[in-house]
């Protein structure tokens, strides 16, 4: 046991420890808290609305989200229902398509080999033959009445026609002859005499006088359509029309005709250039060989 020397002080304990006097000294240098200011409140507010504006902004995205995906889901429904029925009638139809197709390629073989520029332009010719003998039963002109008073409404209600004129009662029917004349001819160049066809150019070339120096005149003519009534008006049909054109195509057609029969081959020279004998003479017997060579 340890004596005390006599005139020692007492020892105290330490009053704080080591530890608080640290706190202490942290204490000390932390800045006093002040109260927020204007700019931290500004602060605050802004951090606030980004936030709220950020969740609003998530939340319509997934609303627009699902307003798309659901119309789309829908429409790739009814589209894959739609092809499937499609592709169901495509499957049907496709045999009948290849078939059509095969039976076109047979027919486009045979008429390269039946339809000729020859054929082509006879066959033209005789429908234009045929419209001018047609165009002799069509109407010439329509004479109307009273035209003044329905200017502008030509489309709606058109001013009344009182008399029609008949193309052959025009000219006397002159046109049948001139047609059949243009058919002759037609058959004739068809028939191997190629140069007939030039008679188209004098038929046509009538049918084109008749139709300006007499037809036009004739159906241009009011009659006593002009005293009887107001405003008459005479105007020509598709009759006048028909008879004109067929004889401007007649004329076209004449060289056309002649040339393109003069340079078709006939049948045996098609046949001999081809390699194949006449047909005349593959029908002929043929002698044996044994009998020719007796007779030589």
């Amino acid at each position: 046991m340890r004596l005390r020397k006599p005139g020692s002080r007492v020892s105290k304990p330490s009053e704080t420890s080591a530890r608080e006097r640290a706190q202490a000294r942290q204490e000390r240098k932390r800045p006093a808290s002040r109260p927020a200011g204007r700019r931290e409140a500004a602060t605050d507010r802004v951090g606030a609305l980004s936030g709220a504006a950020k969740r609003s902004g998530v939340e319509l995205f997934g609303i627009a989200r699902e307003l798309v995906r659901i119309p789309a889901e829908m429409y790739l429904g009814i589209a894959e229902r739609l092809g499937a029925y499609v592709l169901r009638a495509w499957l049907w139809l496709w045999p009948y398509l290849v078939r059509a197709w095969h039976l076109g390629g047979r027919l486009l073989a045979v008429a390269q080999r039946a339809v000729t520029p020859a054929r082509a332009t006879v066959a033209v010719a005789f429908v234009c033959a045929a419209a001018l003998a047609g165009s002799q039963w069509a109407d010439l002109s329509g004479i109307s009445v009273g035209t003044q008073n329905y200017i502008g409404l030509e489309d709606v209600a058109p001013a009344p026609q009182v008399s029609e004129k008949t193309v052959g009662n025009a000219h006397a029917w002159a046109g049948l002859p001139l047609a059949v004349l243009a058919a002759l001819a037609i058959a004739g160049s068809a028939r191997g005499r190629a140069k007939l066809a030039w008679a188209l150019v004098p038929i046509g070339f009538a049918v084109i006088a008749i139709s300006v120096l007499v037809d036009r005149s004739e159906g241009l003519d009011e009659g006593n359509e002009a005293i009887a009534y107001e405003s008459v008006t005479a105007e020509l049909l598709a009759g006048f029309w028909a008879q004109l054109v067929s004889g401007a195509v007649l004329i076209l057609l004449a060289p056309v005709l002649y040339r393109v029969l003069r340079t078709e081959p006939t049948e045996s020279e098609t046949r001999t250039r081809s390699g194949r004998k006449p047909l005349l003479s593959r029908l002929r017997p043929r002698r044996p060989r044994r009998a020719a060579e007796a007779g030589r």
